[in-house]
């Protein structure tokens, strides 16, 4: 857009050299002169402040033509002042193809106009005309480039705030999906803990009751009833368990032990306000349950030890899987030690990694905080049986 006050002080520069020039020349300011500049001067104003529409513009610019040839034969003057006034207009007020109409009939009047003048001083106005002209032109170039610029950010804006919230509403979207989702999977669990459970307890509640009943009267009966009511038992359990390990999903029993890991640094976290960062490499394999254990206890110690000992405020943990084994990375900011005896706590780390068949091994240093570094092979997760597993497999194993 336009600089319109820089424009405003040229025209005025312009409107006060004509009249400086009549002075100048003692031109005999008689009442004719007088109303006809004043009449000069409204028209240009109005013009260039007022008027709106195109064809009222165009009407007062070709007006302002003749009164430039008027003025100049009239009064006399500079005739590069008149037409630079006229020359703003026609290329700030109007546009392509009227503008370009506009400058070519400045210029033929300058041409015109000098026609009696010297050939030096018809060039140098001409061409002075001609340059301002170009000026202009580069100008309305240069704000055509900056408006456009300005529409595109305008539209990148908007497509931006569009895809907001569309990216918003597919949130939403997304949240009541998984909200219906869990919902719909609550009501299927729980129709499935009442078909199966409720069943199988109804069952066990009924035949308890005939227990009771007869087991006085004939016990070899109650014995059969107990034996087969056991078996029921047992398979109900089968189910609730079965029912179980497909609601658990199978990412989260493989890294249970991590999961574990980071649910231990969250808590410490919340109580000691210490920062505590935990990193792990891209791939991960599953630790199996030893594996798991001695990671806990020695990141559990080693977060003690470096709040209370070495007054950190800071920790790092990294794990670094590879093909063939584990690296655990424990790192404080605290204080550190140039000499350190083994206490309890850094012994009972080291004999729980030996035990696995791990290297450990630390550094510290006095300013430069606690080092910790742990190496466990890759071994394949192992089987662990729960209590109920142990019972079913003594109770198997009599039977037989």
């Amino acid at each position: 857009m336009w600089n319109k006050s820089l424009l405003v002080s040229i025209r005025y520069f312009c409107i006060l050299a004509i009249i400086a020039i009549i002075v100048m020349n003692k031109i005999n300011l008689t009442t004719s002169i007088i109303i006809f500049i004043f009449i000069f001067l409204i028209n240009n104003q109005i013009r260039f402040f007022s008027l709106d529409k195109n064809i009222y513009k165009s009407l007062s610019f070709i007006l302002e033509i003749i009164f430039t040839v008027i003025a100049y034969k009239w009064i006399g003057g500079y005739l590069i002042m008149y037409l630079i006034l006229a020359a703003i207009d026609s290329n700030t007020l109007f546009k392509k193809p009227v503008k370009h109409i506009f400058n070519i009939g400045i210029i033929l009047e300058g041409i015109i106009l000098l026609f009696n003048e010297s050939l030096e001083f018809k060039f140098i106005n001409i061409v002075l005309l001609m340059v301002f002209i170009g000026i202009l032109y580069l100008i309305q170039d240069e704000n055509d480039k900056k408006i456009e610029a300005q529409k595109l950010y305008d539209r990148l804006r908007i497509s931006e705030e569009k895809l907001k919230n569309a990216n918003r509403d597919l949130e939403l979207y997304a949240s009541s999906i998984e909200e219906l989702t869990l919902l719909r999977e609550r009501n299927r669990l729980s129709r499935e803990m009442h078909d199966s459970v409720g069943h199988a307890l109804s069952t066990i509640v009924i035949q308890l009751g005939a227990i009771e009943r007869i087991v006085e009267k004939d016990q070899q009966v109650a014995k059969e009833v107990t034996k087969e009511l056991r078996k029921f038992t047992q398979n109900s359990l089968n189910e609730v368990r079965m029912a179980v390990r497909e609601i658990k999903p199978k990412e989260f029993e493989d890294y249970e032990g991590i999961l574990i890991i980071e649910e231990l640094i969250k808590n410490f976290k919340k109580l000691t306000g210490v920062e505590v960062r935990l990193a792990f490499t891209k791939e991960k394999w599953p630790l199996n349950a030893d594996q798991s254990f001695v990671i806990y206890r020695i990141i559990q110690e080693f977060l003690a030890n470096s709040v209370r000992h070495g007054k950190a405020t800071v920790i790092q943990i990294f794990m670094a899987f590879d093909d063939y084994k584990l690296v655990v990375t424990l790192k404080d900011n605290g204080t550190g030690r140039d000499s350190l005896i083994e206490g309890i706590g850094l012994k009972s780390m080291r004999e729980r990694v030996v035990e696995i068949g791990g290297s450990f091994d630390y550094k510290t240093k006095l300013g430069e905080g606690f080092l910790v570094r742990i190496e466990l092979d890759k071994v394949e997760k192992l089987k662990i049986y729960s209590q109920e597993e142990h019972y079913e497999k003594d109770q198997g194993n009599a039977s037989r």
